[in-house]
């Protein structure tokens, strides 16, 4: 997950740091990105699907369901050069595949990791959709032919570099939603000077996922 995720690392960076995360900028769409992602937060179950844009191919998976009895179960997966990666937990197990390699730990035990409703797996609140107002250059809005709203945000990345201690040279997002203001993509775009990476992020099944799957039981 080293470039994938840069933005969760930003978010949990700055969480760890306690730096001010207060607005200051009068930003296009923020009323409508912000509220969305308020309503991520609370979400009960979802699945966000992540699609290289380079090459084209969806090559992350996050799935998550928020259990009656308030435990988390969740499901990670991804493949990088045809490898598989796999992180699953529920019930009491954490479970690790990594190609043809699976590691099982129980909850008590060395190496166990388990999420609840007081403490969520952090992409399963919208962590995935990166947005912080503090460090936004510049935003833009265009209007789709169907009618449809695109927000673009252009990152200071002198500030994240001084705040957070990375080394980007560029990095921006955009959230589109369509006439009717309903969520339908995101994307990010960032870059150290010497390798760019871009994806987009689609969401679905939100709050109608029942039960999160055990990889290893379709493995073979």
């Amino acid at each position: 997950m080293k470039r994938i995720f840069t933005a969760v690392l930003l978010i949990c960076c700055c969480l760890l740091t306690g730096c001010s995360l207060k607005k200051e900028n009068s930003l296009h769409g923020m009323e409508q990105v912000e509220a969305f992602r308020n309503e991520a937060k609370n979400w009960q179950s979802g699945r966000y699907l992540l699609t290289n844009l380079d090459t084209g191919e969806m090559d992350q998976a996050f799935s998550f369901v928020n259990n009656p009895d308030g435990s988390q179960s969740y499901l990670y997966e991804k493949v990088t050069d045809g490898n598989y990666y796999a992180e699953y937990s529920s019930d009491g197990i954490f479970q690790i595949i990594d190609g043809g390699n699976a590691s099982v730990y129980r909850k008590g035990s060395d190496g166990y990791i388990g999420y609840d409703k007081d403490n969520p797996h952090p992409y399963s609140t919208g962590g995935l959709l990166f947005y912080e107002n503090l460090f936004v250059l510049t935003s833009s809005e265009e209007i789709d032919p169907d009618g449809g709203k695109i927000y673009l945000y252009i990152y200071n990345t002198d500030k994240i570099n001084e705040v957070l201690g990375t080394s980007l040279a560029e990095f921006q997002t955009t959230y589109k939603f369509d006439k009717d203001g309903n969520f339908v993509f995101f994307t990010q775009s960032n870059s150290d000077g010497k390798t760019e990476y871009s994806y987009m992020i689609e969401v679905m099944d939100v709050n109608a996922v029942d039960k999160i799957e055990n990889p290893a039981d379709s493995a073979g």
